[in-house]
């Protein structure tokens, strides 16, 4: 099943940075998923719990009070830009940037590193079918 995580309709639950560098994004995302492209055929749509692990993290911006919904976001991977969609399951070993505008005033938080991978950690939940195949 192919699946991607809609930016925008997501939510930042946690960033943490651990003692040796590393770190991790966790979202309540709002995710499509199905067999063909999630972008361009019918397909389910609906909330999973998504942990973004990042090696070699590094974080700039303020973070204010969590958990904060996602107004836009993007990852930058080596000189690639996947805008306001992020595939997974996925794993990056070149310099990424995810970059999260938050909540109502609009604060930007950028999370850098040497590589990131990015995997579900809880149960699909069903919201609605969405057809973009028209």
């Amino acid at each position: 099943m192919n699946a991607v995580i809609e930016m925008h309709d997501s939510e930042c639950i946690a960033v943490e940075l651990n003692g040796k560098g590393d770190g991790f994004v966790l979202l309540d995302a709002y995710v499509h998923r199905g067999e063909g492209d999630p972008l361009t055929s019918s397909h389910e749509g609906g909330v999973q719990r998504i942990r973004i692990n990042v090696e070699g993290m590094t974080m700039q911006g303020a973070l204010g009070d969590l958990p904060s919904y996602i107004y836009e976001g993007s990852l930058i991977v080596g000189a690639a830009m996947q805008d306001n969609i992020l595939r997974f399951p996925a794993v990056y070993t070149e310099p990424v940037r995810l970059s999260m505008m938050l909540s109502d005033d609009a604060r930007v938080v950028v999370v850098s590193g040497n590589g990131l991978s990015v995997e579900p950690e809880g149960d699909f939940r069903y919201v609605e079918t969405v057809d973009f195949s028209s």
